[in-house]
């Protein structure tokens, strides 16, 4: 029994860095946010001015190109938006990836029995694939079997404590 649940740790240790992979592939979905945030930061503000009307009536040529502060597209906000927050959720993407990975190698190695719960439990909210993987190990690392692996005591069942 014992030699199944090291097989079932080895094999979730390995969907560990599948699901880890998927998880940097998917966290880098908003770069093309960023890449157009960085792109209204370093942009000249003139290249975004309305283009300047032809002088009709009492206005001069000069008055009609300096836009009004209400025409003015707020540029540099737009820009930092779209380049803080693509930052933002691709950096917590790739630290989360980076610790289901860390999980996965701690699951092959039989250490940090406490750290896998905890991933585990965390993953369960990442639908579809991190419910899954998480659940199952979850399941797999309760077991008395994987608990000595890891060179942890054997839990005891509620009213079972020593008299």
């Amino acid at each position: 029994m014992i030699d199944q649940v090291r097989e079932h740790l080895r094999l979730l240790s390995v969907f560990h860095y599948v699901v880890g992979g998927i998880g940097y592939l998917f966290s880098l979905i908003p770069v093309i946010h960023l890449v157009m945030g960085i792109f209204f930061l370093f942009m000249p503000e003139e290249a975004f001015h309305p283009a300047p009307s032809p002088a009709a009536g009492s206005e001069t040529a000069e008055s009609s190109t300096v836009p009004r502060p209400d025409e003015l597209f707020p540029v540099k906000l737009f820009g930092l938006m779209f380049t803080l927050i693509p930052a933002v959720i691709i950096l917590s993407g790739f630290i989360f990836s980076t610790l289901v990975v860390v999980a996965g190698k701690r699951l092959a190695a039989h250490r940090s029995h406490t750290y896998c719960l905890v991933m585990a439990g965390v993953e369960c909210v990442f639908m579809p694939f991190g419910t899954v993987l998480g659940v199952f190990t979850i399941l797999t690392l309760l077991k008395p079997e994987a608990r000595q692996l890891f060179g942890l005591p054997p839990t005891t069942a509620i009213g079972e404590q020593g008299a």
